[in-house]
């Protein structure tokens, strides 16, 4: 698999594997790393490792989290305000502002003020989403 580009299910299914590797060294790593201490100082081929292998799956993780996190953002209107998730039925949700950089949080996101929001809101031909009130709290935090 040399050279190959993995796409993002592909990846992530790479990414998963990694983390059981890491989850079923990571007991015997760490305790031999525990008998070392004992010592007068743990060997630092142990250290580097488990350190190396820590640090390039973060960072691919990271990395991961960037794309996943661009292409959410990407699909949110312009003006960032989404109706609060969870509202009464019938009732008009109230509009909040979830930034630039939204905290997603499960199936919704976190707006400004900390009122959970439904991501799959976007502007549509109605304007749907400037016709909710909009939040106070959110009004004043931008």
């Amino acid at each position: 698999m040399a050279g190959a580009v993995l796409t993002g299910p592909d990846r992530d299914h790479r990414l998963l594997e990694r983390i059981r590797d890491l989850h079923a060294s990571l007991v015997p790593d760490l305790a031999w790393l525990a008998r070392t201490v004992g010592d007068e100082a743990p060997r630092p081929d142990i250290l580097r490792d488990l350190g190396e292998r820590l640090a390039d799956l973060g960072a691919d993780l990271l990395a991961r989290a960037d794309e996943l996190d661009a292409e959410v953002r990407a699909a949110l209107p312009d003006h960032g305000w989404l109706p609060e998730a969870g509202a009464r039925r019938r009732a008009l949700a109230v509009a909040h502002q979830v930034g630039p950089h939204p905290l997603r949080c499960g199936p919704i996101f976190l707006a400004v003020c900390g009122a959970a929001c439904f991501p799959f809101y976007g502007t549509d031909p109605a304007g749907r989403t400037a016709r909710h009130e909009r939040c106070e709290k959110c009004l004043h935090v931008r």
